[in-house]
């Protein structure tokens, strides 16, 4: 088919054809810089990229002069801690209250407790011991081994009835006044019982007397004392008698000394009577210090039923 080259003509105007196209001599202006004016998202990129000008006056350098002086003001936090407002270290405050040690805990075991009760506890313990030191009594028990009846004692050989018991009223632990009530020597058994005392305390403990702390109903009025067999034998510097004395952590026997009445007695009476008794200390006090004596629960004595006493030799 054949091209109508006057058509082709017309439609082209000028006459140009494609081989007589040329690129415009203002082509750089038209792709040039004003050309990106409308972007900022090319306004960047042509500032980063645009030969030299990736320095300091670039947006990713900003920060350097945002921050101006920073090196400055850092050097003077550092010599001038006190107006850092990081290293601020605050003052003691004067109304504040120390923390309470006594509420901390202190591992007991596998537990924690309180240490206010640790010390309640340590000193409840520590008052209970020295109480018990001061206070409780010495350990007593008698020795069967040694119970002996003195069948041959004349108590009326210095002494009447009248006046032995007025010395026994002044010197013994009487019992039962109605006691006495024989002027026969022979209706009178005196009883020497050794009993063991053990001191379990420090301190030395003097027992001045002994006395009936129970006798059974049966026998009241045939009880007449109770005393210390050696308490004239042991007396003190200025001649006073002490009883019987024994030092800190020991044992001593002493010997007690009973006087029944057996008048009309058998000797299944006499013996009920001696064991059913209950013996126990009189003034017993403890030597804390020199001429320094405190006072302490009186120690008591079961007699023990393994004692026997015989009516007659």
């Amino acid at each position: 088919m054949a091209i109508d080259r006057t058509i082709q003509t017309k439609r082209s105007g000028s006459g140009a054809t494609m081989d007589s196209l040329k690129v415009p001599d203002n082509i750089n202006e038209k792709l040039g810089h004003n050309s990106y004016r409308g972007s900022k998202t090319n306004a960047a990129a042509e500032e980063i990229f645009s030969g030299n000008r990736y320095s300091k006056q670039t947006r990713f350098g900003a920060a350097d002069n945002k921050y101006e002086g920073s090196e400055r003001r850092a050097r003077y936090r550092y010599n001038n801690p006190a107006d850092d407002p990081d290293s601020f270290i605050p003052k003691p405050d004067p109304n504040k209250k120390a923390p309470d040690l006594l509420h901390q805990g202190v591992k007991v075991g596998s537990a924690y407790v309180e240490r206010k009760k640790v010390i309640i506890w340590i000193t409840v313990a520590l008052v209970l011991l020295a109480c018990a030191l001061l206070f409780l009594p010495p350990l007593m028990n008698s020795t069967t081994q040694e119970t002996t009846v003195d069948y041959d004692r004349n108590i009326f050989q210095k002494m009447g009835m009248t006046e032995f018991k007025t010395y026994a009223l002044s010197n013994y632990s009487v019992y039962s006044q109605d006691a006495f009530s024989s002027e026969k020597n022979e209706n009178y058994r005196v009883i020497e019982m050794t009993v063991h005392v053990q001191n379990s305390s420090p301190f030395q403990v003097v027992i001045p007397q002994y006395k009936a702390l129970h006798v059974p109903t049966k026998y009241e009025d045939k009880v007449c004392y109770v005393t210390s067999a050696r308490r004239a034998a042991t007396k003190d510097g200025e001649g006073k008698v002490v009883g019987d004395v024994i030092d800190g952590f020991q044992g001593k026997d002493v010997t007690v000394e009973l006087m029944i009445n057996v008048a009309d007695m058998t000797e299944e009476e006499l013996d009920e009577c001696v064991t059913g008794m209950v013996l126990s200390t009189v003034n017993t006090k403890k030597k804390i210090a020199r001429n320094v004596y405190v006072p302490c629960l009186p120690a008591m004595l079961f007699i023990s039923n393994a004692v026997t006493v015989q009516l007659d030799p």
